[in-house]
């Protein structure tokens, strides 16, 4: 799982990149965020350590690419013999 920051970095890029067509600057994820310049470099770098982002030119956002657009949490599917309370659990 995503720490805080992460998590909400990447869902203001998956966002704004499909509403908007672009990325965001720097400047609009502090004020989207409410971080730090330094925070938010942090955590796009760790993004994209964690293979969510690829992010070639350091010096702008705008070439940054979504590479997963959520976490990988696997979802337990109830089995046939599941009583109905299963489905309203897992579904």
């Amino acid at each position: 799982m995503l720490p805080d920051l992460e998590r909400k970095l990447l869902r203001i890029l998956i966002n704004y990149s499909m509403h908007r067509r672009t990325m965001p600057s720097v400047k609009q994820m502090e004020l989207l965020t409410g971080r730090s310049k330094v925070d938010i470099t942090q955590g796009l770098n760790d993004l994209e350590s964690k293979a969510y982002i690829a992010w070639p030119d350091r010096k702008t956002t705008s070439g940054i690419q979504i590479l997963h657009d959520e976490e990988d949490e696997q979802l337990q599917v109830p089995t046939q013999d599941s009583s109905n309370l299963d489905y309203w659990t897992y579904y």
